[in-house]
């Protein structure tokens, strides 16, 4: 479990650490400086990449690894993951998944891809549908764009990192910084209370030191507070393997086990689940 603080610290620690029947809870981060706080918390392999971003839109890129971040224990404060100008904060950290674990599902969805065929980026991208990553920077102002996660080089924990997103006074400042891939969608939170859900292709794939286009419109003294990548996109996909196997004469039950791993589907002779003829009330779906 890695955890990152707006100061710019982060600390990676055994996941087994926090294993505690204990209702009161752990400690699980001690802060230096008064008013700091925790800004992210992500399970991460040593083999996948951190990505860490400010709010005067700086980045920086590492390893996950022990050479880079070393477990320490739940009750320290951490290392420098990051360096600041001025009063620049840390404002959201990321996972960057391994290459290596892309590569693998590529091969297993490609099925003809021999194991010991070499699999370069461009492959996984064409084989892999959201394999091909990249960084979703928006403003409170709703401008956004996003750039390919492969022009955040690799650079060693604690630096001042590089420039992610070109920032304009009248564009605003940077309120939200994703990993996400070309199929995802995101949700963008307004002052107001309003709330955009948009593709991701629907904004075009810039460099880093380029500024945005507009993404969720804003009128008056608006502005967008936060944004999240929408998870329900899982469930979509879950669903289309299940028309996909209705249209290959599979077993819908046997798609949707695979899909979730723990959903089945059992119809009669009628096919419904009710047996009444028509289709029973699905149940709302928690938050």
């Amino acid at each position: 479990l890695v955890l990152a603080t707006k100061k710019g610290l982060v600390k990676k620690t055994l996941l087994a650490d926090y294993d505690s029947a204990r209702s009161s809870g752990l400690i699980a981060v001690n802060f230096r400086e008064e008013g700091d706080e925790l800004i992210g918390a992500a399970l991460v392999s040593d083999r996948d990449d951190l990505l860490l971003v400010s709010r005067k839109a700086q980045s920086i890129r590492f390893r996950a690894d022990n050479d880079q971040l070393r477990p320490m224990g739940r009750a320290t404060s951490g290392v420098t993951g990051m360096k600041f100008r001025g009063d620049d904060e840390l404002l959201s950290m990321a996972v960057v998944p391994a290459e290596e674990e892309a590569a693998v599902v590529a091969e297993v969805v490609a099925g003809d891809m021999s194991a010991e065929t070499p699999i370069d980026t461009e492959t996984i991208a064409a084989t892999v549908p959201g394999a091909d990553l990249f960084v979703f920077t928006i403003t409170d102002g709703g401008y956004a764009k996003r750039t390919r996660v492969s022009e955040y080089r690799l650079q060693g924990r604690g630096g001042i990192g590089i420039k992610a997103m070109k920032m304009v006074d009248d564009r605003g400042s940077l309120v939200g910084a994703l990993v996400v891939s070309e199929t995802d969608e995101v949700l963008c939170i307004k002052a107001s209370g309003q709330v955009t859900r948009s593709p991701v292709a629907d904004v075009p794939a810039k460099g880093r030191d380029t500024m945005g286009v507009i993404f969720a419109g804003v009128r008056g003294n608006d502005t967008v507070v936060a944004v999240a990548r929408n998870a329900e996109v899982a469930a979509d996909v879950a669903i289309g393997s299940v028309e996909s196997a209705e249209a290959d004469d599979t077993d819908p039950s046997v798609a949707m086990d695979a899909a979730t791993d723990d959903v089945t589907i059992e119809t009669d002779d009628a096919g419904t689940p009710d047996g009444t003829g028509s289709a029973a009330e699905p149940e709302e779906d928690s938050p």
